[in-house]
């Protein structure tokens, strides 16, 4: 009892922060997140390998990853892009035109590496193309370019590479949609490229954009969020303003008019978080309360009916420190890192275990964390041959390093240690039994069980 005891007690100690989410990105549906010590999470479907969990298979929960430190993640249609903060970036999922960058149109399930650079710092995935910014302030773009959202002047060019856009070493932050392509400078001034046809480039005009053109002439933008045909923006005096498509209502100006440039919504002034899903927006204004416009399809305003709504309406949930929308469900993390979902669950894009759609908020349950650890080092690192009689070998994920190895019995008595050499275990002088072998990797502890023969 004693040592069954003691086996619980560490696992759980090992996973203490394991728990809980602190970045969120919705994808059409799927979905990838970041816990509180910076692992990566994916849930919902996978028929392209947008999870990046190395399968094609749907998963109802939170699938682990990888373990390394990530700063954000972006979700498309049906590809997926990851920042390290090392500043590394990372692609994996639906590849048929390019949009992972990795010079080829082959799909991959598990994440994958872009080049060798690591000065990236902003990523943003859109339905089948994908752009960054580096740290010197240079926007790149990959992927499909029917509508010329690559900005890079050409039309229906497809790019396998990332590559740079104009110029200019001044762009701040990029947003990603359908088909369209936006980023502030590090001016205030909003710039945006891609399909036009009901103004959701935002320059006045319908006529479709192969190069970014200036969204009106305001120098103040603080951050943007991009649905299927349209844009919604808040600027640093906290207003807020869209353009581009309003059939459902989703500009939130009282009328289902396409605008052809930015038109302020309401007269408030303390908008802080805005996110778009395909057709709808979720916001929330400084005082924490939470509210959503737009297509409500499934219940993706959360508002406890399905109703397109073309004004802000509250929601029954406040507080929130990010939010993501995908085509018709919304999800939230709260200030307590607790995760919330609502609308569409018909893939699983809520992670709790079921594909029951929801017209109101619903708390999603964290991970357990009996046991991560253990997913974990399944994950990362797989053991070969187990049961072993003499040479256990240790077969790494690319990117992911080894520090240091021991191995303990069940009660917690250390057994060996190496520091080097770290693939190949010396367990031929082991007892026969069961030992727990613990990786430290990135300065953190994984552990996985195996049997001496």
């Amino acid at each position: 009892m004693k040592t069954i005891l003691f086996f619980l007690i560490l696992v759980a100690s090992l996973n203490a922060n394991a728990q809980c989410w602190s970045k969120i990105s919705a994808g059409d549906y799927h979905t990838l997140a970041l816990d509180v010590t910076g692992k990566l999470w994916a849930w919902g479907a996978n028929y392209e390998g947008e999870l990046g969990d190395g399968t094609t298979i749907n998963r109802t929960t939170p699938a682990f990853i990888n373990s390394s430190s990530w700063l954000d993640v972006s979700a498309g249609l049906s590809h997926s892009l990851g920042l390290r903060n090392d500043g590394t970036l990372w692609a994996w999922g639906r590849n048929g035109t390019g949009q992972l960058g990795t010079g080829t149109a082959r799909d991959t399930s598990s994440p994958v590496q872009l080049g060798t650079g690591s000065n990236w710092t902003k990523i943003a995935a859109g339905a089948n193309h994908s752009a960054a910014i580096k740290s010197d302030g240079t926007l790149w773009t990959w992927g499909s370019d029917e509508y010329g959202q690559l900005g890079n002047g050409g039309t229906n060019t497809a790019m396998l590479l990332p590559t740079q856009v104009g110029l200019e070493t001044t762009w701040k932050k990029v947003y990603a949609s359908e088909y369209n392509t936006y980023a502030i400078k590090q001016d205030g001034t909003l710039w945006g490229c891609g399909r036009n046809n009901v103004g959701q480039v935002g320059d006045g005009t319908t006529v479709h954009k192969n190069l970014p053109v200036q969204v009106g002439t305001a120098t103040n933008w603080s951050e943007i969020s991009s649905g299927r045909y349209f844009a919604v923006g808040i600027q640093t005096d906290g207003t807020l303003w869209a353009w581009g498509d309003n059939f459902y209502g989703q500009l939130g100006d009282g009328t289902f008019v396409e605008k052809t440039i930015p038109t302020k919504i309401g007269v408030s002034t303390d908008w802080k978080i805005i996110a778009s899903g395909a057709e709808h927006i979720v916001a929330q204004k400084t005082n924490g309360f939470v509210y959503a416009w737009g297509n409500g399809q499934n219940g993706a305003l959360g508002i406890n009916n399905d109703a397109k709504q073309n004004t802000p309406v509250s929601l029954n949930i406040t507080n929130v420190q990010s939010i993501s929308c995908g085509s018709l469900h919304s999800l939230a993390i709260k200030s307590d890192n607790i995760l919330w979902a609502w609308g569409n669950n018909v893939n699983n894009q809520f992670g709790n275990g079921t594909n029951t759609s929801t017209l109101i908020p619903v708390e999603v349950a964290c991970p357990t964390t009996t046991a991560i650890r253990f997913q974990e080092a399944a994950n990362n690192f797989k053991i070969f041959p187990n049961p072993v009689k003499d040479i256990l070998n240790i077969r790494n994920q690319p990117g992911v390093s080894i520090e240091k190895v021991v191995i303990t019995d069940l009660t917690g008595k250390k057994v060996s240690e190496q520091t080097s050499n770290l693939t190949l275990i010396d367990a031929a002088n082991l007892p026969a039994g069961m030992y727990l072998l613990q990786i430290t990797s990135e300065g953190r502890k994984t552990v996985t069980k195996f049997i001496k023969q």
